[in-house]
């Protein structure tokens, strides 16, 4: 791991505790957690169709990833009955 010092604002600092406090972390691993978020949303926007992956939440089906042509084909004819 590499040290990187950074300055807050007063409120944000506040708030950081607060929610560190909250959850039982600290405030190191909060921003390590929100620096991750980043570079993955970063990611995504340089390949869009990464931004769609896991955005349905878990899906609770075993063969997700086989099946998925099957499985979108579904979702579609259920979005069209309504």
């Amino acid at each position: 791991m590499t040290r990187v010092q950074i300055l807050l604002g007063d409120n944000e600092d506040r708030e950081l505790e607060a929610i560190a406090a909250r959850r039982g972390e600290s405030k190191s691993s909060l921003v390590r957690r929100a620096v991750e978020l980043l570079l993955r949303l970063e990611a995504q926007d340089r390949e869009p169709l990464l931004a769609l992956a896991g955005q349905a939440g878990r899906a609770g089906i075993r063969h997700g990833a086989r099946d998925h042509d099957r499985l979108l084909a579904a979702a579609a004819q259920r979005r069209t009955a309504r």
